[in-house]
């Protein structure tokens, strides 16, 4: 006990803010000690750790330490004022019992300062960057009418709408929130846009004139990450033909394109992304900056104590910081060389060591699978009775819910859970995914097995990460991802130290490396693909860039589509765009929309009449998509309509008992990949190009289709429901198919608002709709009523 407190002292004695060795030293004595309950106990360490936090105006360690006041009180009237004084300078404008850390008031003050207000802001994981954004906004409020806020991922984008809706209302705010474009209007009053970068590009096609006056950019390193995500990792060892490639661009275009369009336009933003370098920025990155007037701030302290073991080499050893007196005994623990054994010895001395929950990063879904079915497979306990009873409910609700012909006994999702572990991965219906990381959070069990989507941007309350693979689908990890995903543990104002546990030696490689580096292609003299090129201006390009777009406008020149056409789908290449353009110009091919194109859709007639089918077939005799394509996308949109979610799935086990998927788990995998690949992502994608080519064509026919829209067509397929009450239910993290069943039963719903269809709900809930629902839709069903 001594010993700390020596240490204590002296760390803080000798603290300069100036030097990082001193700023780290003493970072790890407070959350070291700060972890270990039986320290804590002792007043003059307790007092001491409420000193370092207030020296190093890290405030979030006494919060997390419950110190409210100092443990030993002041005995000066100086010491009485001075600690209250600290916390009133950094105290937040939003929250006033919320207390900013020194670099996080620095990152504001430094964009209220500055002359041309753009920002960006390179800072660790958990780091508080969108907690900041918040307090921009409302330092600006008077200034700001129109705020868009760009987040890679929906999970995220509905995340941090719900935080924006309660920080509007909490500080009576005028702004209204749009998660969709669909849902906009071009009236005076003020409102904020929490969009992905695919809503954002679609806001700026659908409103031109509309004068966006702040923007802020979360994870801005995936302008250089032309990368795969859950979606296409099962996909990797496929090869798709050129015809196909508009339905299979990397989201990194869509992030560029998105960057360089705002930052053009909008006068003051906020970029944000993990452990970003100046040194390390390459030419592209650094002629945007230069020629946007962007400040770059960055924040390289981490305010948890991560600490890396190694367990790839036969045996598990902490990397322990040396000055700390349980560093000398540390010992080493076996752990086996097969990767299974490995797994159940890390997982067995996390357990024995009491380090709390833990993360397993897998490379794919597939292998999530693996490994936890694996380690299920030794595990003995029955830990279903220790559930809590609304857990249980859930893993009925699955069983009933995704059972053909007894097929969930064999699912994978069923057997890890049922042993006490969890699965998390993209491919999963998004309530399932929710309610298993509540539960994760909660504490029914510790181990949750998982992909990058949840290391992206998804928070959890854990320690630990074992981080499996050292590749994420068919790509190798960056050093970006693995800082990402090493941030993931020990999450900070949630714990004082993180774990890491590297199961490869090719992890450490990758994150020592040097190739720690941004650029913003769009800049840079590497050569870009058409499609960048076709949405950036000539003056933005190197010289060797300007001479291959001037070459390029010959051919656009030639196009028949105008710019104005192109931009509604500019991640779509103009080649392609010109390809259906001249299919539907035929008379043969337009004859057959000409007549229903001059109405307003119901999205019902479309669905009844199979109209996708018929836009599949033209997309076909385009050649922008094969024909197995065609039937495949046909077959599954038509199915879902007919008998939702369970009549793919009933396929795809069909297809398992004639032997045509290897597994169960590979059908379930299958079926669930078909409604987030193919429904929620693909056809809405087909639609949105048929729609504003099929405008365009019959309005250079003379025909007018100011009626027409496919808006409402595009969110059923993203939503897979029609009505205003379906789709908050969606977001809100409700079964789909059980939205389809109220939907079905009750059709005034579809023309009711919000407000309306939660009266209609409450008023027939006992009499009819309660008996279309089981147990846990019940239970969820009247919290989301409450919440939406």
């Amino acid at each position: 006990m001594q010993d700390y407190a020596s240490l204590l002292l002296n760390a803080i004695n000798n603290y300069d803010p100036d030097n990082a060795h001193s700023i780290e030293a003493l970072r790890d004595l407070v959350c070291w000690i700060s972890d270990n309950e039986i320290l804590k106990k002792d007043k003059l360490i307790a007092e001491l750790l409420y000193i370092a936090s207030q020296k190093m105006r890290v405030f979030g360690y006494n919060i997390l330490n419950k110190y409210t006041e100092e443990p030993i009180p002041p005995i000066g009237s100086l010491d009485a004022i001075s600690g209250p004084s600290i916390k009133n300078l950094y105290r937040s404008k939003v929250y006033s019992n919320n207390i900013l850390d020194k670099t996080q008031h620095e990152v504001v003050d430094l964009f209220q300062s500055l002359d041309i207000r753009r920002l960006l802001v390179s800072a660790p994981t958990s780091y508080g960057k969108t907690f900041l954004m918040r307090e921009i906004v409302f330092l600006n409020k008077e200034r700001y009418d129109n705020i868009l806020l760009v987040f890679p991922t929906v999970a995220l984008l509905l995340e941090n709408a719900r935080m924006m809706e309660k920080f509007v209302s909490d500080n009576k705010l005028e702004y209204r929130i749009f998660k969709t474009v669909d849902a906009v209007n071009e009236d005076d009053e003020k409102k904020i846009f929490v969009f992905t970068p695919e809503r954002a590009l679609q806001l700026i096609a659908t409103y031109p004139n509309l004068k966006i006056d702040f923007f802020f950019f979360d994870e801005v390193y995936k302008i250089d990450e032309d990368y795969c995500n859950d979606d296409s990792i099962e996909l990797a060892n496929q090869r798709y033909s050129n015809s196909q490639d508009f339905l299979n661009e990397d989201r990194g275009k869509t992030f560029r394109i998105a960057l360089y369009l705002l930052s053009k336009t909008v006068e003051e933003y906020y970029l944000a992304g993990p452990n970003l370098s100046k040194d390390k920025f390459e030419l592209g990155m650094k002629r945007f900056l230069e020629l946007n007037k962007i400040e770059v701030k960055e924040i390289n302290f981490e305010p948890t104590l991560r600490i890396s073991v190694n367990a790839f080499s036969g045996k598990i050893e902490e990397k322990l910081p040396k000055f700390l007196p349980s560093a000398k005994n540390n010992a080493l623990v076996p752990t086996g060389t097969k990767v299974n054994d490995r797994i159940e010895k890390v997982v067995s001395y996390i357990d024995e060591k009491k380090y709390g929950k833990t993360l397993l990063y897998c490379t794919s879904p597939s292998k999530v699978v693996e490994y936890s079915v694996k380690l299920a497979n030794r595990e003995t306990k029955n830990v279903m009775k220790s559930y809590p009873d609304n857990f249980k409910t859930f893993i009925e609700h699955i069983k009933q819910e995704y059972d053909i012909d007894n097929s969930v006994e064999k699912w994978s999702l069923i057997q890890v859970l049922e042993k006490g572990f969890g699965i998390h991965h993209g491919k999963l219906p998004k309530y399932i995914q929710q309610e298993i990381l509540d539960q994760f959070n909660k504490g029914t069990f510790d181990i949750l097995f998982c992909t990058s989507t949840i290391v992206e941007g998804v928070n959890t309350d854990a320690q630990n990460m074992v981080i499996l693979n050292a590749s994420k689908g068919r790509n190798k990890l960056t050093p970006f991802d693995i800082k990402n995903i090493k941030g993931r543990a020990g999450r900070y104002y949630h714990c004082f130290v993180g774990r890491v546990f590297y199961m490869q030696k090719e992890l450490e490689i990758i994150e020592n490396s040097d190739s720690l580096r941004l650029d913003f292609i769009t800049y840079s003299n590497k050569d870009l693909n058409v499609i960048d090129l076709d949405n950036t201006e000539i003056q933005d390009l190197t010289s060797y860039n300007k001479q291959v777009k001037n070459a390029r406008e010959e051919y656009v020149k030639s196009c028949f589509i105008p710019n104005d056409v192109f931009i509604k789908n500019r991640t779509v290449s103009r080649e392609n765009q010109e390809k259906l353009a001249r299919t539907l110009l035929n008379n043969e091919e337009f004859l057959k929309y000409s007549h229903w194109i001059t109405y307003t859709v119901d999205v019902e007639n479309f669905l009844y009449y199979h109209w996708i089918s018929k836009i599949l077939e033209t997309f076909s005799t385009a050649g922008l998509i094969e024909e197995n394509t065609r039937k495949k996308f046909s077959a599954i949109a038509n199915n879902y309509y007919t008998g939702g979610f369970k009549a793919i799935l009933k396929f795809e086990i069909d297809s398992y008992k004639k032997g045509k998927c290897k597994s169960i788990d590979d059908a379930y995998s299958r079926a669930f990949n078909s409604r987030r690949d193919i429904l929620e992502h693909k056809i809405p994608k087909i639609l949105s190009l048929f729609e504003s080519i099929i405008v365009f064509v019959a309005q250079s026919k003379g025909i007018n289709v100011d009626s027409f829209s496919l808006a409402k067509v595009r969110r059923y397929y993203e939503t897979g429901v029609k009505t205003a009450l379906g789709e908050a239910l969606i977001e809100y993290g409700f079964p789909t198919d059980a939205i389809r069943r109220i939907e079905e039963k009750h059709k005034p719903l579809a023309y009711y608002t919000l407000l309306e269809s939660k009266k209609y709900c409450l008023r027939n809930y006992k009499n009819d709709i309660e008996n279309l629902l089981d147990k846990y839709e019940n239970q969820l069903f009247i919290k989301a009523l409450n919440a939406i």
